[in-house]
């Protein structure tokens, strides 16, 4: 059974196509509405247990309420970069408080979109928290494994929404 058709202790899928297409449908929304931007799925979902890596630039947003997990942002520093100043309509240079403000505030749109489009009653959203660094490394506690939206944008390149549920 894979990790898309767990039923959580309500009975309700863990974590299911609903959920994930709403972030998919809210990254693209506020990418193209906020950045003027163009982005699309970029291959199969996958699903991470235990470690492993990520991009250098990650966003972090935890859910709770009627939906209990975290959404992951991740992306290239470059790419980070290119999308917050399109973001702010002015250059983002260096890796710094212009770049990890407004990166969490593009992924706090996001969230928080998705989280609205979500039929499960009131999703309540953790303050946004950006990591940078080479070599980051996340995990997966064992009811919890990441679901990895692999993304693109046109002109830029790939990054991840990484989505995580409790399933039990």
């Amino acid at each position: 059974m894979s990790v898309v058709d767990q039923k959580n202790s309500n009975g309700k899928p863990a974590i299911g196509f609903a959920h994930i297409n709403a972030f998919v449908e809210a990254a693209v929304r506020t990418f193209d509405n906020m950045c003027n931007l163009q982005t699309e799925r970029d291959g199969d979902l996958q699903v991470r247990r235990g470690m492993f890596g990520t991009h250098e630039l990650v966003g972090l947003i935890g859910l709770s309420g009627s939906v209990r997990g975290a959404v992951m942002l991740t992306m290239p520093i470059l790419t980070g970069k290119r999308v917050t100043s399109a973001f702010l309509s002015e250059p983002v240079r260096e890796t710094g408080p212009m770049l990890i403000d407004a990166f969490g505030e593009l992924l706090n749109i996001i969230a928080g979109a998705a989280s609205a489009n979500m039929d499960e009653g009131h999703v309540q959203l953790s303050l946004p928290a950006v990591f940078i660094g080479r070599d980051l490394r996340t995990g997966a506690q064992h009811n919890r494994p990441w679901i990895v939206i692999p993304m693109r944008f046109n002109e830029w390149g790939k990054y991840n929404i990484e989505v995580s549920r409790e399933t039990t």
